[in-house]
């Protein structure tokens, strides 16, 4: 097994110090911006990597403060500082358990917002160099970016939902195929045969929609024809509410399957409908058990934990960078029951 390029190793390559080397791989000032370029050229040719507890031992060497914990940023863009949690923001809150985990591990996790005023991605980068950060979460992006930038050769970054498409990194999500496939199943064993599919709100990571429709017509395809019912698509604006109903009144299925429960119990509701009593619902995104709308819960807890555990074990590796072969885990949720489909002996319960 080869043995593992050292600090002193590219120090004898570059014919400098090892407290050169040390210096350009933190930026450092204190050398040109040309012997910076070229040490830090010459470390990557040798795949040299940082080892984040012999970083945070220098770092604690240096200041003369003990450290105790070396330190993962979680990352976020919101135009405010605390957008991307509630009560600000009504998505899954995945620090709690990023947090949680790196406290376990012997790692303190630390909120890092992009957004703010003055920053910029080679200004974070350098922070987070300074302080010997090189593991990264990212949280979800705030609806309409897609993208993020930082200087991604120097750290062991995993993002959280399927909201960044660029760069290519490895992601921990939850499957929604999976929950598709749960939920028409759960559907069928209540003997709900008629089943609609509604794209009841607008999603903050695009594409997510698709894999769930992509879910469900794979199950409709196995039904007999005549209980095939097209799609009630999502879109934006006030009317929308009144082609659903349209919709609802033309077709009649018996169960409807939305991505989010809440907004369709309340049409059906508004519109007369007894719920289950006349039509069964089931929601993809059950972000809010206290509604008590039967569908797929996805615990954030469980996915922040999952994110650290892989950022860790990239630090453990020496893992920097953009990976040639990103990874997605995918977590495929659980069933919880609800009062708005009928009860089945068969169902499973959790």
């Amino acid at each position: 097994m080869p043995t593992q390029t050292t600090l002193e190793d590219v120090a004898k390559r570059a014919g400098v110090h090892r407290s050169t080397v040390s210096l350009a791989l933190r930026n450092s000032p204190r050398i040109t911006a040309d012997v910076r370029a070229r040490i830090q050229a010459l470390a990557r040719e040798m795949r040299y990597r940082v080892n984040p507890l012999v970083a945070t031992l220098m770092r604690s060497r240096r200041s003369g403060h003990a450290v105790k914990h070396v330190s993962i940023a979680y990352v976020t863009n919101y135009p405010a500082r605390y957008g991307w949690r509630p009560p600000h923001h009504d998505r899954p809150d995945f620090f709690p358990g990023a947090q949680k985990r790196a406290m376990e591990l012997g790692y303190k996790l630390e909120h890092f917002w992009l957004a703010e005023p003055g920053m910029t991605p080679a200004r974070m980068s350098d922070i987070l160099s300074e302080r010997a950060i090189n593991g990264v979460l990212l949280g979800r992006l705030p609806p309409g970016q897609s993208q993020l930038e930082l200087l991604w050769e120097r750290f062991s970054s995993v993002a959280l939902g399927f909201t960044l498409k660029s760069p290519a990194l490895h992601h921990v999500v939850e499957d929604p195929f999976s929950a598709g496939t749960q939920t028409v199943e759960q559907c069928l064993a209540r003997g709900y045969r008629r089943l609609g599919f509604v794209f009841a709100d607008a999603d903050d990571s695009p594409g997510t929609g698709d894999r769930f429709l992509g879910a469900f017509m794979r199950q409709q395809f196995r039904l007999p024809a005549k209980d095939r019912i097209p799609p009630c698509e999502y879109q934006s604006g006030p009317g929308f509410r009144k082609n659903f109903l349209a919709w609802l009144q033309r077709w009649r299925p018996d169960a409807l399957v939305a991505t989010h429960g809440q907004p369709i119990h309340d049409w059906l509701r508004a519109a007369g409908y007894s719920v289950p009593g006349d039509i069964g619902l089931a929601t993809l995104i059950n972000d809010h058990l206290d509604e008590k709308i039967a569908g797929v819960h996805n615990d954030p807890y469980v996915l922040g934990s999952l994110a650290t555990d892989m950022v860790v074990g990239m630090l453990h590796r020496g893992e920097l960078g953009l990976p040639p072969e990103p990874h997605f885990v995918l977590t495929p949720g659980i069933w919880k029951e609800g009062s708005t489909l009928r009860a089945s002996a068969s169902a499973k319960t959790v």
